[in-house]
């Protein structure tokens, strides 16, 4: 079992909550018990958030319900981006807007588009070590955006278009566009004369307000205080700062520094505690270590501290935790 914390980006926020209701929906349609709680007021969740519900599914050992979960999703799930990509004038826009947007709901994936004179490529590449998860994550990525630039082009038109999957056909996805299998990238690729389609849906006014409020939301997510504390939550070096450690960091004195998080509606114990608390869960759930270590590796003198500020967070003991938490998979990080 693996007894080291996951990748740093593990943390980040990656996923909009909408996507996350859509995946508790696809779990309760299969009959499952879904005790999972989504953080109050997040912008985006991170993997580990999520991974309880993804253990839940079965995501590792049956990937191709993320054609279940893509399908699933709605085009109003996918905000402001949605509004722009459905909006663009020609479907060749639509494609290079969804790519340029598309972080702001689902950081799983670099999004790139590329034109020439043939085609337009639409690309997903992962952005972070997925292991097992890639295979339903890049699923469901693919299939709930590609539907969106299937309704731009229409059925006639999305026939032309080429859709390169990444994983193997074992399930083959009911789409009116052609599938190729196995290849080394997931891409979706428009022939030139598809990509100048004007879109039926296009609507110049709708376009640039979205375009605009994509912006912003953007600028919010990438530029966020709270998503670069929470990144140093531990540091490089495993540490866990202190207050005045994290504004040293980040150039501005401790008073700014909790004014700066008040007006975003949080404190710096706050983030503190989500932080330790997703990491003291993965360990618990994946790993053997005594909680003596865990303690020590989260900051705290001893495993009693520990044992209290657990059940603050968590409403239960370490030990009740990990009694009646499934055993995580091994991740095989790659």
């Amino acid at each position: 079992m693996n007894e080291q914390f996951p990748p740093a980006v593990w943390r980040e926020g990656v996923i909009h909550p909408a996507y996350v209701r859509m995946a508790m929906a696809l779990a309760e349609r299969m009959g499952l018990v879904v005790g999972m709680r989504l953080p109050d007021g997040a912008r985006m969740l991170s993997v580990l958030d999520v991974m309880p519900l993804l253990e839940q599914l079965g995501a590792a050992s049956h990937p191709y319900l993320g054609i279940d979960l893509g399908s699933l999703i709605p085009a109003s799930a996918h905000g402001a981006m949605g509004y722009a990509v459905v909006s663009s004038p020609t479907v060749g826009e639509a494609m290079h807007t969804l790519a340029r947007y598309a972080s702001m709901r689902n950081r799983f994936f670099h999004y790139q588009c590329q034109s020439d004179g043939a085609q337009t490529r639409l690309v997903l590449t992962p952005r972070m070590p997925l292991g097992p998860l890639r295979t339903f994550c890049e699923i469901g990525t693919a299939v709930s955006v590609f539907k969106m630039i299937q309704g731009v082009a229409g059925d006639e038109a999305s026939a032309q278009m080429h859709f390169d999957a990444h994983w193997d056909g074992a399930v083959p996805l009911d789409v009116p566009m052609q599938m190729h299998y196995g290849q080394p990238q997931t891409v979706l690729r428009a022939p030139a004369a598809i990509a100048r389609k004007a879109s039926p849906t296009a609507d110049a006014k709708l376009y640039a307000s979205a375009c605009r409020s994509c912006e912003e939301e953007l600028a919010v997510i990438d530029g966020g205080l709270v998503s670069r504390l929470r990144t140093m939550m531990p540091d490089e070096q495993q540490n866990w700062l202190s207050l005045k450690a994290a504004a040293d960091r980040l150039a501005m004195s401790p008073r700014t520094l909790i004014r700066r998080l008040g007006s975003e509606g949080v404190t710096y114990q706050a983030l503190l505690d989500e932080a330790k608390s997703e990491m003291a869960c993965w360990y618990l759930q994946n790993t053997s270590l005594p909680m003596s270590v865990i303690a020590e590796r989260l900051g705290f003198a001893d495993d009693t501290n520990f044992s209290r500020s657990f059940r603050r967070w968590r409403e239960r003991t370490p030990l009740e935790f990990r009694k009646v938490s499934k055993q995580g998979w091994a991740m095989q990080l790659t």
